[in-house]
Formats: C-alpha cells, sequence, structure tokens
C-alpha cells in the first residue's frame, strides 16, 4: 500500500481503488519481483562492464520506491562524481518522457549543490539488434510449447503499456505508438512470423480522455472471433516481471484469453537474458567515446 500511494500521490485515487490494487499483490505472491530483478541486473552488468575494462560504478534510482532517485543522487555527489549516464529501464523513448524519468532527474538535479551533476541520457533502443533478438528468442521459446505444425498459426499478441494519445509531433509522446509497431514488426520479422498484432494494457481506471488501443480485451475479442486456438502474448513495452505482468497479463488476461476458449501462452520478459546485458554495455561504450 505505501507503494501504491507514493505511485498515485496527487492523483486522486478513490482508497477503495488502492485497495483493490493492492490485493493484485497479494494475488502474485504478496510483493513485486521487480527490485530483485534489477539489482540481479545491475550486478551482471557490472561484471559486463569490468570485463570490457570499463570500471564504473552502477547506481539504481527509482520514482515510486527505494532506493528512491531523491535519495541517490546526494549519494552519488558525495562519493565525488559529476558526470554520468542515465539510462532508463524502458526501450522507448516516448515511454521514458510518459513516465516522467528526465524530468524528475533534472528537477533534483538542480536543486542546490546537486546542480553539478550532469547526465548523458541513453534513450530509444527499441530498434537494437540484441534487444530484437533477445526477444525473438523468448518468444520462439514460448512457441516450443505448440505443435511445430501449429508455431507459424498461432498469433502473436505484442503486449504494451497504454498511454494517453499525443497528437502535437513535437510531443515525444506523440510517437510512442509507432515505436510499438516498429518494435513488433523487428521482432515479428526475425521470427519470420506472419500472424501478429499490438495491443495496449494496463490502463489506469482513473484514465479520462483518449488513450492508445485497441486495449487488450479488445485485441484478445477480435481473435476469439477467428475462431483462434491459442494467442502467444510478448510483453514487448516491459523489461521485467512485476504486476503489470503478473497480474495483469498472467491472471486477468489468462483468464479472459481462457474464458474465449484459447489456450494463453506467454513469453518471459528479456532483463535475464545475455544479450541485454551486452546491449547495455555497447549503448554505454558508444556514449563513452
Amino acid at each position: 500500500m505505501p507503494y501504491l500511494q507514493s505511485m498515485n500521490a496527487g492523483k486522486f485515487i478513490p482508497e477503495e481503488r488502492l485497495e483493490a490494487l493492492a490485493r493484485h499483490y497479494e494475488l502474485i505472491g504478496g510483493a513485486s519481483p521487480y527490485n530483485g530483478q534489477i539489482l540481479d541486473f545491475k550486478e551482471r552488468l557490472e561484471r559486463e562492464l569490468s570485463a570490457a575494462g570499463f570500471n564504473m560504478p552502477i547506481f539504481i534510482g527509482m520514482k515510486n520506491w527505494h532506493p528512491y532517485l531523491k535519495d541517490i543522487l546526494p549519494k552519488i555527489y558525495l562519493k565525488g562524481f559529476r558526470d554520468g549516464l542515465a539510462i532508463p529501464l524502458t526501450p522507448y523513448r516516448a515511454a521514458s518522457s510518459g513516465a516522467g524519468y528526465k524530468e524528475s532527474l533534472e528537477t533534483l538535479r538542480s536543486t542546490s549543490e546537486l546542480n553539478t551533476l550532469s547526465y548523458q541520457f541513453i534513450e530509444g533502443w527499441h530498434e537494437q539488434e540484441f534487444f530484437v533478438e533477445a526477444e525473438a528468442e523468448e518468444a520462439s521459446l514460448a512457441l516450443r510449447a505448440v505443435a511445430s505444425a501449429e508455431r507459424s498459426r498461432t498469433p502473436i499478441l505484442f503486449s504494451f503499456h497504454s498511454l494517453p494519445i499525443h497528437r502535437d509531433p513535437a510531443d515525444p509522446l506523440s510517437h510512442y505508438a509507432e515505436e510499438t509497431r516498429v518494435a513488433s514488426a523487428l521482432v515479428a520479422k526475425r521470427l519470420g512470423h506472419l500472424k501478429w498484432s499490438v495491443a495496449y494494457q494496463s490502463c489506469p481506471v482513473s484514465a479520462k480522455g483518449g488513450w492508445l488501443g485497441p486495449g487488450i480485451e479488445e485485441e484478445v475479442r477480435t481473435l476469439a472471433s477467428r475462431d483462434e486456438k491459442r494467442v502467444l502474448v510478448v510483453p514487448l513495452g516491459f523489461l521485467c516481471d512485476h504486476a503489470e505482468i503478473l497480474y495483469d497479463l498472467d491472471h486477468a488476461a489468462r483468464e479472459m484469453i481462457e474464458k474465449a476458449g484459447m489456450q494463453y501462452l506467454r513469453a518471459r520478459t528479456v532483463l535475464h537474458h545475455a544479450k541485454i546485458t551486452v546491449l547495455f554495455r555497447k549503448l554505454i561504450e558508444k556514449a563513452s567515446l
């Protein structure tokens, strides 16, 4: 509940809605595995960088839970560091903007002595080869649960977090739908898979105005109307497991898909994949030149 309250601060979400969200966490084991996965990735990336001769420290900073960005930046400053790289843990530039990572860092950095900290942002790597390959390999592994003759006929549903629709071309958020489409097409091409579509999930109950669609519910109904026997959900918008995977997909979407008479399959998220570690090392190497 403290995390949900922190994440929704200022949004005037009713207490009963927060309690309903808290029950989602109970259904996935009482807590999100997110932090543990991020810490594991940090350790693997440190080893990868060290082996390549890059002896630079790595810090984790979060907006809505420990370790809070507001607590990490002063520690970085006190250690004497002044110039760094910042990598939001989303492949999509628009999603990074939507989450306000850069704005949060800039707001904190501009206060008191922290204004001497300087960060170069590395964003928008959804077209990078190692990311596409890792996603395609996980999708291919999931398809092994299907008889070989049926794999090419199994529809793939690439799932992304929905965001509000922005029509101003100057706004980075306006490019999100195109980024999701490009990433999906690249992964499908790598797989040699022609039967795929894009859907958006986890639109907040409190959302007002236009949000990106089709929603995953709508796309599932479309697939069921075509008498599909199964669907492979690839959470291409998410790097690692958390409530939006373990509840929104593995619980809510699975129940919906199975009620529609289809088999639910889901590809693993890719932060654990060795190619993602290599990708980050290459992004850091390029930015450090």
